[in-house]
């Protein structure tokens, strides 16, 4: 009877987990064949905002049915929109919060797209190694997409970041031939695209006459002009042949007429550069166009062709002052905003830094939070009894209570035999020089100290290790951090001073010794310490 009763219930048990099971598939299917579905339609509207406000709505779906891939899909898509409309702070968050979905995931191609897009939020912010590191992370993972097309397409997106980042870390001189050997591995993985339609050919060629371009641009600065020649022609005959009319033929045409000039094909230069006009006059990119004016008069000017060196000088004088009053009303171009962008980025690279490192804070703290808590509480417990201490002290009369006889117990502790007279007058010359403040010298040692209150490094030494109960070491630190504290309690203006200039204030030699033994002393940094007076308002 008794095992017919256990057997019943494990039956029942195991019914009611298989009917939870199926019950979570289901709830699982659902979300991929209608949220997902939809925001991948989103995904190319041109609509962000909404894209951005329906991946935010699945998301929570997704949380509340425990799901993680859905959680993970809907942060990739949201990344996407952030990136594509410069919040890339917020990418940042969604890509770190991915971090800790990814062991569930078995999908190695969108693990592979949230490195990659966490890479794009970490380069426009202008932190290059982060983004590289991510690149690299990306690759990883994307050696093992099963479907051969989508592996080489994402490898080529890669390589393509990494040739970016690469040329960004050198800035004005990067590492041509690295640069060169990533556009060379994004040619490889296009390459091994497939063409099973007409669009897949498409999509394949129109990626392959951009790094062609690439490619050409980058032998142009390594002085190969004859390798450059060549990627600028494969280029033009893609975008010929599939009749492309993006910026790619115009970048082409523009870089071929600056490639001729530049070897003094003045005819061939002239060719090109016309051409370009045309196209541009499709894109609307007036910066392009005046450099294509500038190279129509640089050339007719070095052929002797005065007519038309004014000619296209009046055009490139005319469109550059256009441009320059645009600039001034607040009306610019597309390439204009992007260039501002980089440069805003380069002079905030600091302020960029510390903005990322404030989210990586931000998750980590959500992420610990008793951790934090607990360690705050501490922190701040031990700020409480710092103030209450230095009161203390401000209240009391600054004299020492008159020297005692050593006890027995001292006695055996002390490894030298000291005289009462002796330790007497060292203690009283302690004192003198406690309150004198000559602890702030830099570089104070114990001879020094000893020579100054004429004794021996090993009468002096053991007396501070008797009296102070601290190394010589800990006693000279101890009283610099106190001296420091007292400063920043009752002379507000110190703490608007940078920790540099504290650190040489009260005598130590760096600021990163000075912040070391602040928090060994006090169990918290000085910008803790300072932050919290700041908020204090009974100081």
């Amino acid at each position: 009877m008794s095992k017919n009763f256990y057997f019943l219930l494990l039956l029942i048990f195991g019914i009611s987990c298989s009917n939870t099971n199926k019950e979570q598939l289901k709830a699982e299917y659902s979300f991929r064949k209608k949220e997902i579905r939809e925001l991948s339609q989103l995904e190319f509207s041109g609509n962000t905002p909404l894209l951005i406000k329906e991946a935010q709505k699945a998301k929570q779906k997704a949380k509340k049915i425990d799901y993680d891939y859905g959680v993970f899909r809907c942060n990739i898509f949201l990344m996407l929109a952030f990136n594509g409309s410069g919040k890339y702070k917020e990418a940042t968050l969604l890509g770190q919060e991915n971090e800790e979905l990814v062991k569930n995931i078995k999908d190695e191609f969108f693990i592979s797209a949230n490195y990659s897009n966490l890479a794009s939020s970490y380069s426009y912010l202008g932190l290059l190694d982060e983004s590289e590191n991510c690149l690299n992370r990306a690759l990883k993972h994307s050696l093992k997409i099963e479907d051969k097309d989508k592996r080489y397409y994402t490898l080529s997106a890669i390589y393509d970041g990494l040739a970016y980042v690469e040329t960004m870390k050198g800035e004005s001189a990067p590492n041509l031939d690295k640069v060169k050997k990533y556009y060379l591995k994004q040619l490889w993985a296009i390459q091994q695209l497939s063409e099973t339609n007409k669009n897949i050919a498409m999509r394949k060629n129109a990626q392959l006459s951009n790094i062609y371009v690439n490619l050409g641009a980058t032998s142009s600065r390594q002085k190969k002009t004859e390798e450059a020649q060549n990627y600028f022609y494969k280029a033009l005959v893609i975008c010929k042949k599939y009749k492309f009319n993006n910026p790619v033929p115009l970048m082409a045409h523009t870089s071929m007429a600056k490639l001729f000039l530049s070897q003094k094909k003045y005819d061939s230069s002239m060719v090109y550069a016309k051409r370009g006009i045309v196209l541009e006059k499709e894109g609307h990119l007036p910066e392009v166009r005046r450099d294509l004016f500038e190279i129509l008069y640089r050339a007719s000017e070095a052929k002797g062709d005065k007519q038309n060196a004014k000619k296209y000088t009046d055009f490139y004088m005319k469109l550059n002052d256009s441009i320059i009053n645009a600039e001034k009303r607040g009306i610019n171009t597309p390439v204009k905003i992007i260039i501002e962008n980089k440069e805003k980025e380069k002079t905030n690279t600091v302020r960029s830094i510390f903005i990322v490192s404030a989210v990586i804070l931000l998750v980590f703290t959500l992420t610990g939070w008793t951790y934090w808590r607990r360690k705050s509480k501490l922190s701040h417990k031990k700020y409480d009894e710092l103030i209450t201490k230095i009161r203390e002290e401000n209240t009391q009369k600054a004299e020492r209570k008159e020297f005692q006889k050593l006890s027995n117990e001292n006695g055996s502790k002390s490894l030298v035999s000291i005289t009462d007279e002796t330790a007497k007058s060292i203690l009283q010359k302690l004192d003198k020089f406690e309150m004198s403040g000559k602890f702030l010298k830099k570089n104070i040692n114990l001879p020094y100290l000893a020579g100054q209150l004429n004794t021996n490094t090993t009468y002096l030494s053991e007396i501070i290790k008797i009296h102070r109960e601290k190394s010589f070491n800990d006693y000279i630190n101890g009283l610099r951090i106190s001296y420091i504290t007292h400063k920043l309690v009752e002379d507000p203006r110190y703490r608007e001073y940078k920790i540099t200039y504290l650190a040489e204030e009260c005598g130590f030699a760096s600021s990163q010794v000075f912040v070391i033994h602040f928090k060994k002393i006090t169990g918290f940094t000085p910008s803790y310490f300072i932050e919290n007076l700041k908020k204090d308002k009974n100081i």
